[in-house]
């Protein structure tokens, strides 16, 4: 995946889901599975981008 596709899917998390709690529950299992494919994933950034 590249950073394209991980930006594209933050921004569709904050568009698509308005409770922040789900938001962050979909977040935290999201970054799971992009650390798994990408080690230099940045879990702060992502969570940033979600509007975490």
């Amino acid at each position: 995946m590249t950073r394209k596709d991980f930006k594209e899917i933050a921004d569709s998390v904050r568009r698509e889901v308005v409770v922040d709690d789900e938001r962050k529950a979909l977040a935290d299992a999201l970054c799971a599975y992009f650390k798994s494919v990408n080690p230099r994933f940045d879990r702060d950034r992502f969570f940033a981008a979600c509007g975490l």
